[in-house]
């Protein structure tokens, strides 16, 4: 029989892993993902304006 390589522990080198802190986001409910949060301030000085699609060289060229 033969043995596996890891499996022959002969000694410790002293290597202790820190234990980090969860990084996790609350799951917030359904109701308020769907209806959105009522103490919600819009801090925006400007509106949102998309910006227009670029025109590929085709549609310049055949005016599209």
């Amino acid at each position: 029989m033969c043995i596996p390589h890891g499996a022959a522990r002969s000694k410790s080198n002293g290597f202790v892993k820190k234990v980090k802190q969860k990084k996790h986001i609350k799951r917030v409910s359904k109701e308020h993902f769907e209806k959105g949060d009522p103490d919600f301030v819009d801090e925006r000085t400007t509106p949102y304006i998309p910006k227009e699609k670029k025109k590929s060289f085709f549609d310049s060229l055949f005016g599209v």
